[in-house]
């Protein structure tokens, strides 16, 4: 069942609490379940592929949460992961770039722990620049905080970790010489730049913010949203576009329209990005990027970074390198090997992220297919990528090094000040 799906990593998080007879979607009962929209929903078994959390124990709702985690993590074969060191050897001294780490101190229940934990791993898997998101959505974000006090508190990890915060490209490649790694930060949503789009571009990237996006999947005041896909840029949008580039913000349309891109590639007058996008004509959920929306990116000298996430991948959730590449190749082979990049939105702190929303059919209802296992493309499987694509689809050594960071290199060379 194709069905418009949200991402994983950043949700409203509200308490909700129905009886199975209390579902909005039509379905019938059958024995220890009910067939739905999505198919089979076990009311007994929680290691199903798709399970009620309604009226469930504390300590059921806890073994699902576990149970999910353990499926979150690819696993690898002893010849694969030997593929994959020959990789990153073969490629070390390439600049390797994430352009998603949706984690950053303060944003849906991050802290201090799970930002380093996410830092750190990035670092371990060999990349010389990690994005952390500081902004989606206004309830990402605890009550009386902003964008800024995110970055503010995400800076002392960095700090901590004797990581470089990016202010310019030569900050990546000094990172990189120095065996070192480089952050920087990104927003999914820019609701909180309305009220003054010049201000708040000036002051977002005096943060430290160089790439941000319109809207977090719904509509707002800029432009619509993936999970609707009924809207394009507003005039406030167009705006944002002029008033963001000309402080050295670099767009991002992920998580917008298609609409939204188009329209957002005709105004820009620099590359623009999706950060962690997917082919809507390989798998067609509202999440992923029309051809259309991928080429207008592509017109405007930009990048398309494929995401880890399984659910926006293929039927199966099945986010293996070897799944993963297919979306990397079919975007390559639609607007060039250059213009394709690298992004995990691998959420770090998992497990909490479960035992927190396992229960909340509000907004992951089982019915419509959410709440089911998915995988992840972690930093370190940049490398299997890599090596996928140089034995099985014959990419040339030129081709990979701009795969694993030297297109973002370019992008980020023409947008930042």
């Amino acid at each position: 069942m194709k069905l418009s799906k949200i991402a994983l990593g950043l949700s409203v998080v509200i308490a909700f609490s129905v009886n199975a007879h209390d579902i909005g979607q039509k379905h019938e009962h059958v024995k220890n379940g009910w067939n739905a929209k999505a198919g089979f929903v076990s009311d007994v078994d929680y290691k199903s592929n798709l399970w009620s959390p309604r009226g469930k124990s504390k300590e059921e709702l806890i073994k699902r949460a576990v149970w999910l985690a353990e499926k979150y993590d690819l696993v690898r074969t002893s010849e694969q992961q030997a593929r994959a060191d020959n990789s990153r050897a073969k490629y070390k001294d390439a600049i390797a770039i994430n352009s998603m780490l949706p984690s950053s101190v303060g944003i849906i229940g991050n802290t201090y722990e799970s930002f380093t934990k996410g830092v750190k791993r990035n670092q371990d898997a060999g990349m010389s620049l990690t994005g952390g998101t500081v902004y989606a959505f206004p309830a990402a974000i605890p009550e009386g905080g902003s964008a800024y006090s995110v970055t503010k508190a995400s800076d002392k990890v960095i700090e901590d970790q004797g990581m470089i915060k990016v202010n310019g490209v030569a900050d990546i490649r000094r990172a990189k010489a120095e065996g070192n790694m480089a952050v920087m930060y990104n927003t999914q949503g820019a609701d909180y730049v309305a009220d003054d789009l010049a201000g708040h571009a000036h002051k977002s990237y005096e943060h430290g913010i160089r790439s941000m996006n319109f809207t977090y999947n719904n509509n707002n005041m800029l432009a619509g949203g993936g999970s609707t896909q009924d809207l394009g840029l507003t005039d406030l949008g167009k705006q944002w576009v002029v008033e963001a580039q000309k402080s050295g913000i670099l767009i991002d349309v992920s998580h917008s329209s298609n609409q939204a891109a188009i329209d957002a590639a005709k105004i820009a007058t620099k590359p623009i990005i999706a950060t962690h996008s997917n082919s809507q004509a390989l798998y067609d959920v509202s999440r992923n990027m029309s051809d259309e929306a991928i080429k207008a990116v592509a017109s405007t000298g930009g990048v398309v970074c494929p995401t880890g996430v399984g659910m926006f991948l293929n039927e199966e959730a099945d986010a293996s390198p070897e799944r993963y590449v297919e979306h990397v190749v079919y975007i390559a082979e639609l607007i060039g090997k250059e213009r394709v990049c690298f992004a995990t939105d691998y959420v770090h702190n998992i497990l909490d992220f479960y035992k927190r929303d396992v229960s909340n059919t509000d907004v992951y209802p089982p019915e419509l297919g959410f709440g089911a296992p998915i995988s992840n493309i972690a930093p370190e499987n940049i490398w299997d990528v890599a090596a996928i694509l140089e034995s099985k689809y014959d990419w040339s050594e030129k081709e990979i090094t701009g795969f694993l960071g030297e297109n973002l290199m370019r992008v980020y060379e023409a947008n930042w000040k």
